[in-house]
């Protein structure tokens, strides 16, 4: 080819250079999007009736991230026994941050283990899919 042919096809080598890179900066943002949205925060609010929501449904492997609030005017926690996740006792009007992997199914019980609070209505289930 000559020089010149050369010279004419350099700008759809530009374009097409420009488009592949614009490409793989999109495929970028995309993974990085999708991460963000499976670290989602849900919170979990605890009134004088109970748990709001009650049921919490996540897929396996995705990040749990909850803000528990107490709401009520007695102290309370969030307990899941079978995956170990505990907050601290929370005064009224308090909150905390958990978080975890969603590494195994199934349903898992959450309760306030104060004396008294998980008869009283402080349960809810995590679901696991």
């Amino acid at each position: 080819m000559s020089r010149q042919r050369y010279f004419h096809l350099r700008y759809p080598f530009f374009a097409l250079a420009l488009i592949l890179g614009l490409l793989a900066l999109h495929s970028q943002y995309r993974l990085q999007a999708s991460s963000i949205a499976e670290q989602r925060v849900q919170n979990v609010t605890i009134t004088n009736a109970g748990f709001l929501p009650a049921r919490l449904i996540y897929q396996k492997g995705e990040h749990v991230s909850l803000t528990i609030i107490n709401a009520d005017n007695r102290p309370h926690n969030f307990v899941i026994q079978d995956l170990q996740v505990h907050s601290p006792n929370l005064k009224p009007n308090e909150s905390t941050n958990l978080q975890f992997l969603a590494e195994k199914e199934g349903t898992f019980s959450f309760v306030s283990d104060s004396p008294g609070h998980p008869e009283a209505g402080f349960r809810g289930d995590l679901v696991i899919e």
